[in-house]
């Protein structure tokens, strides 16, 4: 249903760096909200040019088109579309001029059919022009004379306002001292909504005294821009786990939430169901909590929170955030269900939809055949170059996708001639600059890259990535071909005649601990896969995704297998001892067993992974192939790594 008068705006906000969405996923995604219950959807994908870089310029007779059948799309499924705007880059706030061109650009929009807009002064300088300055008192009283302006020539719509300073950590000095935050609240038009994305940019969690402490300054309750599942920032990561950190004790205080997610559309689905959840979750009965109880007790979810990588200003937080009537691993295990149907659901690598037997439905084919040509720069079609880096343009998808399928082997080829292989170059641009020493976001943390040793750089989009220690080995049995070369290097300097290498002189009785981690091959492994194990499971995508959990806290599986690799490494010394004295000692057996379980969760893994690559939904599978190889590597290298330690000999 549409939002009506004082309802909350629950929804999307397409709001991230880097390609923006296709029309046909814009579509796919108004349905799935009308399913779930979402009701409004933000369009500000940044690196649209006409959006942020060239706000200015007017839509073409043919974006035009495509932009009025997305709000068309939008109303069809109760979706309030929000057309919204940056032209903070470069806009003279005193210039008439540029006043009429904004007001010209929201008009047109207005003809398409949309009646909600947006005003983005988010990530900008804070310096005015010359003109502005003498114009204006300060950055805020230009924003909100800007801002105001176009809001009555609009004759009032829904509108929504993004400020420059957005997060806590973006207060200038602080929430209940900004100046900037005081005028922009004092000033701005009391019906005008406020965007807000919590104590951060990236808020592991948004608590009610820090929203009623906002409230008290701008006036009005905000609507939370949650970038929890946004990873634009960071090329490696992709964000699968449960909206949580927000208690539902925080909708009486709220005029809406729009979740910023992936930037890869169809990785996002847990992240609008889990959503969807929480916002109706406040209007059921408390049924979910009296069935799990206090997960608190949960020893390995206690165990998440150590690893979880808090903020150094961050308000201390009780071990389990509390979400009030809300329940995020039931949720989970909710959207987990649900994702497997779309999972499995036949798709080309495009998003056509196909039926069971692959053909593609033909008037999908039609359509896509009689489209109109993409121009160079288009807005609402999705097909922008990013607005500051420079991209070289990569082949049609219907190319890369054909020539994948007609050749399986085309992957693993590329893995073999890598280290002489240059990946294309299309870097996305970070989400935030870091503020302040002090305060860490998950985009903070990343490593400083040394671009003079290569002019290019690894993308999502990239079939290849460049070899570096988190994609050491990017093929699961070439990472093995590790333990077999370390084989035959022992097997020559050792006079033993035994199957298996290394073993320690014990009694016939004692446990051999080389036998017990190098277990079933991994040809058995690709027997079972062969023989007909090769369909997606609820367990396979809940391991998914605790590998590709959230910004803060990584999932249940991922903390076990860091945890017992962290142990194993620890307790390796064992292994030594053992091999001198020629017995094993209790610690040692230990570490055996917990060795051979760590091989095998691997090998599991393995399945997971080559399962993932068979779906019949190629669209998903394309999108989170590169994450996926990367993981794969990481599992191969650990353990390798764990069969080492039990060769090792000092």
């Amino acid at each position: 249903m549409l939002p009506r008068n004082n309802e909350l705006l629950c929804g999307v906000v397409e709001g991230f760096y880097g390609r923006p969405w296709r029309t046909d996923q814009r579509k796919d995604l108004f349905c799935l909200m009308k399913r779930l219950g979402l009701n409004t959807y933000m369009y500000a994908p940044k690196d649209d040019a006409k959006h942020r870089a060239c706000w200015r310029e007017l839509y073409s007779v043919e974006e035009a088109d495509h932009l009025t059948a997305l709000v068309t799309a939008a109303r069809e499924s109760d979706v309030q579309f929000v057309y919204a705007l940056s032209p903070g880059l470069d806009i003279t706030y005193s210039s008439p001029k540029e006043l009429t061109a904004l007001k010209r650009k929201l008009e047109q929009v207005s003809q398409f059919g949309c009646k909600a807009f947006a005003i983005l002064f988010d990530d900008i300088d804070t310096d005015l022009c010359q003109a502005d300055k003498d114009g204006f008192q300060s950055l805020a009283h230009a924003q909100v004379s800007v801002t105001n302006e176009v809001y009555e020539h609009l004759n009032r719509p829904c509108f929504l306002f993004c400020p420059t300073e957005y997060c806590s950590t973006r207060a200038t000095p602080s929430v209940e001292s900004s100046e900037y935050l005081a005028i922009t609240g004092s000033k701005l038009h009391p019906d005008i909504l406020f965007m807000w994305t919590g104590p951060k940019v990236v808020s592991k969690t948004i608590t009610c005294e820090s929203i009623k402490q906002l409230s008290s300054v701008i006036k009005r309750k905000p609507v939370i821009w949650d970038n929890i599942h946004a990873n634009d920032y960071d090329q490696k990561r992709l964000f699968l786990g449960p909206y949580e950190g927000r208690s539902t004790e925080l909708i009486p205080y709220l005029s809406g939430v729009l979740t910023n997610p992936n930037c890869e559309f169809e990785s996002n689905f847990i992240a609008f169901h889990t959503l969807a959840s929480w916002a109706k979750s406040d209007l059921e009965e408390d049924k979910q909590d009296l069935a799990m109880g206090d997960i608190s007790d949960n020893p390995t979810i206690a165990a998440e929170i150590k690893l979880e990588r808090d903020g150094d200003n961050e308000t201390p937080q009780s071990p389990t955030p509390h979400h009030g009537r809300y329940n995020p691993l039931s949720a989970l295990k909710a959207a987990i269900v649900d994702w497997l149907e779309i999972i499995q659901e036949p798709r080309t690598a495009e998003g056509l939809r196909t039926d069971p037997s692959g053909l593609i439905n033909a008037n999908l084919v039609a359509a896509s055949v009689n489209a109109a040509p993409i121009p160079s720069i288009n807005t609402c079609m999705a097909v922008t170059q990013t607005t500051n880096s420079t991209v070289t343009p990569l082949p049609p998808e219907g190319t890369i996708s054909s020539g994948i399928v007609k050749n399986k082997n085309l992957m693993e080829n590329l893995v073999n001639s890598g280290s002489n292989y240059t990946p294309i170059m299309n870097p996305v641009s970070s989400l935030v600059t870091k503020t302040t020493d002090e305060v860490l976001e998950p985009m903070d943390c990343l490593p400083e890259v040394d671009t003079s040793k290569a002019n290019v750089v690894p993308t999502k989009l990239s079939s290849v990535v460049s070899i570096c220690p988190s994609t050491v080995s990017k093929n699961f049995d070439s990472a093995m071909q590790v333990d077999d070369s370390l084989n035959k290097d022992i097997n020559n300097k050792s006079d033993t005649s035994t199957d298996t290498e290394m073993q320690i002189d014990m009694d016939q009785n004692s446990k051999l601990i080389e036998d017990s981690i190098s277990g079933t091959s991994v040809t058995v492994l690709s027997e079972t896969v062969k023989h007909g194990i090769d369909k997606l499971t609820l367990e396979d995508v809940a391991l998914l995704v605790d590998l590709f959990y959230l910004p803060y806290e990584h999932g249940k599986q991922a903390v076990h297998l860091l945890e017992e690799c962290f142990w194993l490494k620890s307790n390796a010394y064992a292994v030594t001892e053992a091999k001198k004295i020629g017995s094993p000692s209790d610690k040692a057996l230990e570490w055996s067993d917990r060795a051979a379980r760590f091989v095998e969760n691997g090998k599991r893994m393995k399945i997971m992974f080559s399962r993932l690559m068979n779906i019949p939904n190629r669209s998903l599978m394309y999108e989170i192939y590169s994450y996926v190889w990367d993981i794969e590597g990481v599992i191969s290298l650990l353990m390798s790594f764990v069969k080492w330690l039990a060769y090792a000999t000092n």
